[in-house]
């Protein structure tokens, strides 16, 4: 036999096993459409749906009232306008994370302006997300622009009131919380995906199990191996934001290691349930991408959630990252403790025990 009919001879094997392995084959047709059309709708996409509430105290002169003019300039979905009659108010929300910025417009805007005398437009805002920031202040000075095109008047300025960050908060420092639980996700769940499904492919599942041990013991025991390299790594991807990028960080270092640990352990839970599920190490493998793909473009990593169109947003909040890069964000920017994202912490709870639980079911019925 010539050398090129037993190379065709091993690749007709090899396309063979794959024929029989549906799973696989739909994977191989599915993932690169799938990544494709995400991919467009995700990435280039404009901020968008920013809750900004709008405090007009402006009482007018006439037919002019400037502040109405500016408003009515502001196009497009990138800022969602609530108005609201108190300052104090506004940035209270925004402190509590339930909104964005705020635009204060005073009362004597209209009666400044057409005297020539300076005035400003109060802007409170977050700015912990960078582009955020700079869809707000983007937005708002087009409708300057627009509404004073006609060579109105020119003595109008922004006074930036920030509530989180500064106007030196780099983009870098808003990234960087998700970006360290991207990381996590990655080493953690490779890890996981592959440790059960080779003790069954190794045989050594079945000598397990004719000893005492009990499913939820064997998930456990890897979980706990696991959870020491989810501590190394923890440590050496927050010490190298730190110390080779400088990432601010405003609030408890502790608090945010504990929740990458946290995170970390329902990594793992999820990598052995999916292990228990597979019949090979090639199926186990093709559920790494499938957690990564949506975890890197849907969760806030690299841009904000409002971003991301709206009708692909309720899948962010059925992926366990968001509320990890979330909770960190908070903590690193903002400062915030347990009682501001305790809904994070109790998100991934729930991940964590559920996974944990699905994956001793699923090793159980191995067995």
């Amino acid at each position: 036999m010539s050398s090129a009919r037993r190379i065709l001879a091993v690749a007709r094997k090899s396309l063979s096993q794959f024929r029989h392995d549906r799973r696989t084959l739909g994977f191989v047709i599915a993932m690169p459409l799938l990544m494709v059309i995400v991919f467009g709708y995700t990435f280039g996409g404009q901020v968008h749906d920013v809750r900004t509430f709008v405090i007009n105290d402006d009482v007018g002169s006439g037919n002019d009232h400037f502040a109405d003019q500016v408003l009515a300039n502001i196009a497009g979905d990138t800022l969602n306008l609530v108005p609201a009659t108190d300052a104090d108010f506004a940035r209270t929300e925004i402190s509590a994370g339930r909104a964005w910025a705020a635009f204060v417009f005073p009362a004597n805007f209209t009666a400044q302006l057409l005297t020539l005398n300076p005035t400003t437009i109060r802007v409170i805002i977050d700015g912990s997300s960078p582009p955020i920031v700079s869809a707000v202040f983007g937005t708002l000075r087009a409708a300057v622009e627009k509404a004073f095109a006609g060579g109105g008047p020119t003595l109008l300025s922004l006074n930036s009131d920030f509530v989180y960050g500064s106007a030196d908060t780099r983009f870098i420092d808003s990234f960087a919380p998700g970006v360290v639980a991207l990381a996590v996700l990655m080493v953690t769940t490779i890890f996981s995906v592959i440790i059960v499904v080779r003790e069954k492919s190794a045989g050594t599942l079945e000598r397990l199990f004719s000893t005492p041990l009990r499913p939820v013991e064997l998930i456990f025991g890897h979980a706990l191996a696991l959870s020491v390299i989810a501590v190394l790594q923890s440590t050496v991807v927050l010490g190298a934001a730190l110390l080779l990028f400088q990432i601010q960080v405003v609030g408890n270092i502790a608090l945010a290691f504990g929740v990458l640990l946290l995170f970390a352990v329902g990594n793992q839970g999820l990598g052995m349930m999916l292990s228990a599920a597979a019949k090979n190490e090639l199926q186990a493998v093709q559920t790494i991408p499938l957690i990564l793909f949506p975890s890197i473009l849907l969760t806030g990593v690299f841009f904000p959630l409002e971003a991301i169109p709206s009708g692909l947003r309720p899948l962010s909040y059925a992926v366990p990252l968001t509320y990890a890069g979330d909770a960190l964000h908070s903590i690193m920017l903002r400062g915030w403790g347990p009682a501001e994202i305790w809904l994070d912490l109790v998100a991934l709870c729930v991940y964590a025990f559920l996974t944990l639980l699905g994956a001793a079911v699923l090793v159980r019925r191995q067995a």
